[in-house]
């Protein structure tokens, strides 16, 4: 298949991977720093704190990173800059507020969440450090997604995957040192800071030429988009990636939370590919469906699914065969957690090779559907960590992080095919046409 799209697509991928890849390789870098300068326990307390801040940063973004990356691509896609404006407006000011409410929440409650919900008084110096993490990562990414709406590859991966590593490597040492799991956090708040700002100075350069006398948006209509796709982020991007790890926190010690929050971080990787290319694909399903060319997005879909899982395959199999000797480069606290890596990296595998089933939806209108593929995956996940955890620790957590990922994976392509008649999945017949 041979098409301006394909074409479109491929080349801002070649990008996206490389830049995708400079990211994954010093995010990697900053958790091995992490992990060896605080141990085991010390990284348990700075993942716990992450994840309070991640699961905030999702509910105050309010569902609008899809919204914003649908309503500012089709906008820009047929010039109307007026729309553009106006929904980066909008967007960005109802979630600016909301996420900076949620940092000044979380930083007077740390003392208590610390002490009732996790029972480690010492979570609550990271704790109160981090909060403004809410409202610097949301900003961060909202931006990367607006940016990836005008088709700026270079600049949303920059936003999104490479400036908040390079501060916050430039920051750990001297943090760290000084304030321990505290310092940590506080590199994160300035990584993620500089690199919305980053982000900011990017937009305006890259819109400024456009002008736009009457910037407007209905509110109705983002939220009409927005509401479903909220749903859908707590679940997909807040409970069922991070719950795990919190109930980890909970019911085991600090240091399993550091060995599975570093495993993790790991098993991540196997979705390097598929993070690049949806960066460049998601605008496109959003032109496509805009023109009615159905038909090409589903060839988009596979043969880039195809491509994804063919890329990944030798990482994958190196972390499911020699998860002991990766988690090792962390220190020798965490090799206790090659097991759960492995788990963990079947279930990226199944997300790897739907490929990019939930940007499908999502850019087509489908935002329900997706959403209660979420939910789907949220009640299989609770089960499994309510079961599995209590009990068996660290491989529960894995259990339960596999479950949700792949079950969310597997029900999108399946209402992917009966909505579209689209097969995502490669090596399924008629999955390559």
């Amino acid at each position: 298949m041979k098409s301006h799209h394909m074409t479109e697509v491929l080349r801002g991928a070649g990008l996206a991977f490389l830049l995708r890849g400079v990211g994954a390789g010093l995010a990697f870098l900053l958790n091995v720093v992490i992990g060896r300068m605080l141990g085991a326990e010390g990284a348990g307390l700075y993942f716990l704190a992450l994840s309070v801040v991640s699961i905030g940063a999702v509910i105050t973004k309010l569902g609008l990173d899809n919204t914003l990356l649908r309503f500012v691509a089709s906008g820009a896609s047929t010039g109307d800059w007026n729309r553009v404006t106006g929904v980066f407006r909008l967007g960005t000011r109802l979630a600016g507020g909301a996420s900076l409410t949620g940092g000044v929440a979380v930083f007077a409650a740390a003392p208590l969440m610390a002490r009732h919900i996790f029972g480690e008084p010492a979570l609550s110096g990271p704790l109160r450090a981090i909060s403004l993490g809410i409202f610097t990562f949301a900003m961060m990414m909202l931006l990367a997604e607006c940016l990836k709406g005008l088709k700026r590859i270079r600049n949303s991966m920059l936003v999104s995957g490479v400036l908040y590593p390079v501060i916050a490597l430039a920051l750990i040492w001297p943090l760290v040192t000084l304030f321990g799991p505290t310092g940590a956090a506080l590199a994160y708040v300035l990584g993620t800071g500089g690199a919305a700002a980053i982000g900011w100075w990017m937009w305006r350069a890259n819109t400024r030429a456009h002008a736009a006398p009457k910037p407007a948006f209905d509110r109705a209509t983002l939220w009409q988009s927005a509401r479903p796709l909220w749903a859908m982020e707590i679940i997909n991007r807040a409970i069922l990636p991070w719950a795990p790890l919190f109930l980890l926190g909970i019911w085991g010690t600090p240091a399993d939370a550091g060995v599975f929050g570093a495993a993790t971080r790991v098993s991540m990787l196997v979705t390097f590919f598929l993070v690049a290319v949806n960066t460049v694909i998601a605008p496109k399903f959003a032109e496509l469906h805009a023109t009615g060319e159905i038909a090409m997005i589903g060839r988009l879909a596979r043969r880039f699914a195809l491509m994804i899982t063919l890329a990944a395959s030798p990482l994958f199999l190196v972390l499911i065969f020699a998860g002991d000797w990766v988690m090792g480069l962390f220190g020798p606290d965490f090799v206790r957690g090659g097991t759960a890596l492995a788990i963990l990296a079947l279930g990226q595998a199944v997300n790897t090779m739907t490929g990019s089933v939930g940007y499908l939806l999502m850019m087509t209108g489908h935002e329900r559907d997706i959403r209660n593929a979420s939910i789907v995956a949220f009640i299989l996940m609770a089960g499994c960590a309510v079961l599995l955890i209590p009990g068996y620790g660290l491989i529960g957590a894995a259990i339960a992080s596999a479950v949700a990922i792949a079950s969310t994976n597997i029900w999108a392509s399946f209402v992917v095919f009966r909505e579209l008649k689209i097969i995502v999945i490669p090596f399924l017949p008629g999955g390559i046409k």
